[in-house]
């Protein structure tokens, strides 16, 4: 049967079956939160949603390397918990480092060459599926000003480090910041568009609207209009829409005329799962906002000491002398022997925005009605239950089915052979690899290699993303071969085989 009616025959055998996979959720485990995540994916009916895990574990250094932020037997033992579930793992990359030192390794082609081997030999000794590169300091630390300089470079860095990792079967994931208003707003820098053609996962960070002052973290609005730029500029089905599964408390003076004792007033976050519990300890009754998000408030009031220069007092004084507080000298010798406060007293207005399930599922249903590959929630063991109870009601896709691949009839020409085919796991829309191996009738393979099928091709399955296809030339003497292939599954694990095919090289 020629090559495009044997394609035409699988994917419509395909199409009843298992070309709407279930696994459209995704998530980071951070390091201080290994426990937490662990449980999460240790859940058969979470981890069913799950297209894969990132552990975000790794931190950055001037010297190219990538320390290790958190505990080892922790990390290994989420890592064990994966593998079990059947999931990707492709760790995260945090640039830990001060604002400047990634700029000039990515600037630097010998550093940023020393920097992407350091993480392919990463990913292959441990035996991760991938990796996740959270490079923020270029969009938080680093400036604007000197955006129009790190974008190329950054771009050659994904570039290089992507035909690394896939000449060796692993996938690259990029984190960024997002651009939205049509890309007149936000963080241009990573060039979504120039470096979507080397990932394999483009994750944009929609969350941290609101921080020094009260509102929503991921409001609605804001989400359509990350999600109509990116739509644009990146094949969809590359696309990941990081949501939080946290909120923030901000504790704000109510009355301007008041004066506030150190410490009043602050904001610090709130987990999904902390939300709710919150609200009832104050009393508080939670309304739905129109950003989607759950608010409430509440008052108190505080008393103590604030610190001279104190702000002065908008209203007319009584004649009333403020007290002096002295404190008693420091003996260190190391402080300011005396300090001076003044007594305070102001009502602090509590406000809290927070993401619920029903917020997080009406978020991911805008990226998946664009055809996204899905969500990433940041972080695992922050949410809830529930938030997998009703992402599991967007029905999107279901699990059903097994690995499987095809491989095309070789192309020959003088000294080349070219491989091509296609391969993939009809639960996930992440690329598998497929291992080719190459060799005389009977005799011993003269290449063997693993590649990612992440190439486009366009007879797959329905339902998955176009690219699982795979493409590969290899130079070979004049004579007779034959090519086996197979998939090759997470964690290297051997997948299915694809067939063989002979083929001869023409002098």
């Amino acid at each position: 049967m020629p090559a495009r009616a044997r394609w035409a025959a699988v994917a419509a055998a395909l199409v009843l079956t298992a070309c709407q996979p279930n696994r459209f959720v995704s998530g980071w485990i951070p390091y201080w939160g290994g426990t937490n995540g662990k449980a999460t994916i240790a859940n058969a009916d979470v981890a069913s949603l799950y297209s894969e895990v990132s552990l975000l574990w790794y931190g950055t250094s001037a010297n190219g390397t990538l320390p290790l932020l958190g505990n080892a037997s922790t990390l290994t033992s989420a890592v064990a918990t994966a593998r079990a579930a059947g999931l990707p793992v492709i760790p995260t990359i945090f640039d830990s480092s001060p604002a400047g030192v990634m700029r000039g390794i990515i600037a630097d082609p010998y550093a940023r060459a020393n920097h992407e081997q350091r993480i392919v030999d990463l990913v292959v000794s441990k035996g991760y599926d991938g990796i996740d590169l959270d490079y923020e300091v270029f969009a938080f630390g680093d400036g604007r000003s000197r955006w129009a300089s790190i974008t190329p470079n950054w771009v050659a860095f994904v570039r290089e480090l992507s035909g690394l990792l896939h000449a060796r079967g692993k996938v690259l994931s990029v984190t960024v910041p997002p651009v939205w208003d049509n890309g007149s707003s936000g963080y241009t820098v990573y060039a979504q568009d120039q470096i979507a053609p080397f990932v394999d996962r483009l994750r944009l960070m929609v969350y941290d609207w609101s921080i020094a002052s009260p509102g929503p973290v991921s409001p609605i609005t804001w989400v359509r209009s990350v999600v109509a730029y990116s739509s644009k500029v990146v094949p969809v089905s590359k696309l990941q829409l990081g949501l939080p599964a946290y909120g923030r408390h901000w504790a704000t003076q109510k009355n301007a005329v008041e004066v506030c004792p150190d410490g009043a007033l602050y904001h610090d976050s709130v987990l999904t799962r902390e939300g709710a519990a919150l609200a009832s300890a104050n009393k508080a009754v939670a309304t739905r906002d129109t950003s989607g998000e759950l608010t409430f408030s509440w008052e108190t009031r505080a008393t103590g000491i604030r610190s001279v220069p104190a702000t002065k007092p908008t209203t007319t004084p009584t004649g009333t002398p403020i007290p002096v507080v002295v404190a008693p000298a420091d003996t260190t010798g190391l402080a300011t022997a005396v300090r001076l406060g003044v007594p305070a007293d102001c009502t602090v207005k509590h406000i809290v925005y927070y993401p619920d399930e029903w917020t997080v599922k009406q978020a991911a249903k805008v990226a998946l009605d664009r055809g996204w590959s899905g969500i990433i929630i940041w972080a695992m063991g922050y949410e809830t239950s529930q938030v997998y109870r009703r992402l599991a009601e967007l029905g999107q896709r279901r699990p059903n089915g097994f690995p499987a691949g095809l491989l095309d009839p070789p192309v020959t020409s003088t000294g080349l052979v070219r491989l091509t085919g296609a391969a993939w796991h009809p639960e996930f829309d992440l690329p598998v690899s497929v291992r080719l191996v190459v060799g005389p009738p009977g005799g011993a393979a003269v290449a063997d290699k693993v590649v990612v099928a992440n190439a486009s091709r366009t007879l797959t399955p329905t339902g998955l993303g176009p690219f699982h296809g795979f493409d590969l030339s290899v130079p070979l003497l004049p004579g007779n071969y034959a090519v086996c292939a197979s998939v090759v599954l997470w964690g290297g694990a051997a997948g299915p085989t694809m067939g063989c095919q002979a083929f001869r090289v023409p002098t």
